[in-house]
C-alpha cells in the first residue's frame, strides 16, 4: 500500500527530487492509546483475582478497558491492606498488557444502592481517600476515574448522598489525592454545574481535570435523565437544561476533557435517528469512549446502516465510521518539501495536520520527523512538542528541517508517559511510522 501512488516532486535547474508516499486516507481500524471501544472488566476486591483466566477475556482489539471494582463487602469496614494491594496488582495488570483503564469502583452491581453502600456517610469519604491515594501509585495505567463511588451501579443516581454539599466534599477529596494524569467524570451536565459554581460566567475551563460519563447515550431523547427538559433561561446553574442546550455544553466542556459510555438502544427513540443525526450528536458531544459490548442492539443496526457521506468511507458501515472516530484522529492532509539551504543537504518539510476525530487529544504528547542523516545516523527532529489541547477539528501546520542528502523520511508520534505510539490515519509500516516520501540528491 505505500509504495503505490507515488508522486516526484522536482526543483526546476536543482539537482534533486522527493518521490512522496500515499497519504490517502486509511479505513483501517488504528490501535491507538486513551481512545476507542471498552469492554468492562469485573473484580470484587474481597476475592483474589484470577489474571491466568482474565488474560484469555482481553479484547486485543482494544486499547481501552473499563475496571469495574466491587467494594461492597467493605461497607461496614475501611479497606484493609489485602485490599489495597489487589487494586494495585488489578491496575498493574492492565498496564503489563497495555490498557490504559477506564477505573470504576462501587458499592453496588445490582442496582440497589440504597442497601449496599455504607449507612455512614464518614465511611464513604474515608474509602474514596484510601483508593484514590492507591490508584494514585499506579497512575502510569490510568486514564480516567469515574463516579464517587456511589449510586446504582456506580452511575451517580439512587444514591441517598448524592446532596450538592456531600458532593462536592468527595470531589475536593479527588481533586486533592488524585495524580495529575489523572481525568475524573461525573455522569451529568448538571453535576459538573454544581461543582463549579464559580465557572457561571466566562468560558469554560477545567483544571480539575473533570469530563463528563454518559452511560444512557440514545437511550432517550434525554439519555436517560442526563439531559433536563427546560429551557435554561428559567433554570439555574445548577440545574438541568433541555437537551439542546446540554449537548452545546458538552461540546465546549468535552473540548477540553474526555466524554464517552454507553450507547443504549430505545425501539421509539431509534425511529427519531437517521445515520447523519447520529454521527453529528457524538461529535457534538466530543466522544472519546464508547462500550463495545453494550448495547448490541444498537451497535448491530449501526453495523447495518451505511455512512451518509462520500469519500473513503462510502460503501462503509456507520459502526466502522464511529470506532474510527471516537476520540482524536490526525490525518496528514499535505506535505511540501524544499531545499533549505544552497549545498543542497537541508530540506525544509512543512506537513498539515488536522484531528478529524470526534473529541480532542488530552495527553502530552510529540510528532517527529525521522531519518537517516548524510552519514548514515538515524535523526529526530521533533515538529510538534505539546499535542495535548489538539481539539476536534482543528489543523495545525507543523514544519522541521531534515539535515540528509537522500533516504526516507517518515512521520512519527508518541506519547510522553510511556512511549505508546500514536498511528496517523494514513498507511502506517509495522513500527507505526507514517512514510512521508523518498529524497534524492544525487550526492
Amino acid at each position: 500500500m505505500m509504495d503505490k501512488l507515488f508522486k516526484m516532486l522536482n526543483t526546476k535547474g536543482e539537482k534533486w527530487r522527493f518521490v512522496q508516499a500515499d497519504l490517502t486516507e486509511t479505513t483501517e481500524e488504528l490501535k491507538n492509546p486513551a481512545r476507542g471501544w471498552y469492554q468492562i472488566y469485573t473484580f470484587t476486591l474481597e476475592e483474589e483475582p484470577d489474571f491466568e483466566t482474565q488474560r484469555w477475556c482481553l479484547d486485543r482489539r482494544d486499547t481501552l478497558a473499563l475496571v469495574l471494582i466491587d467494594i461492597g463487602s467493605y461497607r461496614k469496614k475501611e479497606l484493609d491492606e489485602a485490599g489495597l494491594e489487589r487494586i494495585r496488582q488489578i491496575l498493574l495488570f492492565f498496564e503489563e498488557n497495555r490498557y490504559d483503564c477506564i477505573v470504576r469502583v462501587v458499592y453496588d452491581r445490582e442496582g440497589k444502592a440504597l442497601l449496599r453502600e455504607p449507612s455512614d456517610f464518614s465511611r464513604v469519604q474515608a474509602h474514596l481517600r484510601q483508593i484514590i491515594t492507591t490508584i494514585g501509585e499506579c497512575a502510569a495505567s490510568v486514564f480516567i476515574f469515574q463516579g464517587m463511588l456511589l449510586g446504582n451501579w456506580g452511575e451517580m443516581h439512587g444514591s441517598r448522598y448524592l446532596d450538592d454539599v456531600r458532593m462536592s466534599g468527595l470531589a475536593e477529596i479527588l481533586r486533592r489525592q488524585k495524580a495529575a494524569q489523572i481525568f475524573l467524570a461525573v455522569r451529568c451536565p448538571v453535576y459538573w454545574r454544581k461543582l463549579h459554581e464559580g465557572q457561571k460566567t466566562g468560558a469554560l475551563k477545567c483544571p480539575d481535570g473533570m469530563g463528563l460519563f454518559d452511560d444512557g447515550i440514545f437511550g432517550s431523547d434525554n439519555h436517560l435523565g442526563t439531559f433536563g427538559g427546560e429551557d435554561k433561561k428559567n433554570q439555574r446553574w445548577d440545574e438541568p437544561w433541555c437537551r439542546e442546550q446540554e449537548l452545546d455544553f458538552e461540546h465546549e466542556l468535552c473540548r477540553q476533557v474526555p466524554n464517552g459510555g454507553e450507547a443504549v438502544y430505545d425501539g421509539d427513540f431509534i425511529k427519531t435517528l437517521t445515520p447523519k443525526a447520529s454521527i453529528a450528536e457524538l461529535e457534538r458531544m466530543q466522544i472519546t469512549y464508547l462500550n463495545r459490548a453494550h448495547d448490541t442492539r444498537l451497535l448491530d443496526i449501526w453495523k447495518e446502516w451505511g455512512y451518509p457521506g462520500q469519500g473513503v468511507w462510502a460503501g462503509k458501515s456507520v459502526f466502522d465510521y464511529v470506532g474510527a472516530h471516537l476520540g482524536y484522529r490526525f490525518f496528514i492532509r499535505k506535505l511540501k518539501v524544499t531545499r533549505a539551504d544552497r549545498e543542497g543537504r537541508q530540506f525544509r518539510i512543512e506537513v498539515e495536520i488536522e484531528n478529524t476525530g470526534f473529541g480532542g487529544f488530552y495527553q502530552d504528547a510529540e510528532i517527529c520527523l525521522e531519518y537517516i542523516d548524510g552519514y548514515g545516523k538515524k535523526k529526530t527532529a521533533v515538529l510538534e512538542e505539546q499535542m495535548k489541547g489538539w481539539k476536534s477539528g482543528e489543523l495545525r501546520r507543523l514544519c522541521g528541517i531534515a539535515e540528509t542528502d537522500k533516504g526516507r523520511l517518515f512521520l512519527s508520534a508518541v506519547r510522553k508517559q510511556d512511549g505508546a505510539r500514536i498511528i496517523f490515519a494514513n498507511p502506517s509500516d509495522e513500527e507505526g511510522r507514517t512514510l512521508l516520501g523518498c529524497l534524492d540528491t544525487g550526492l
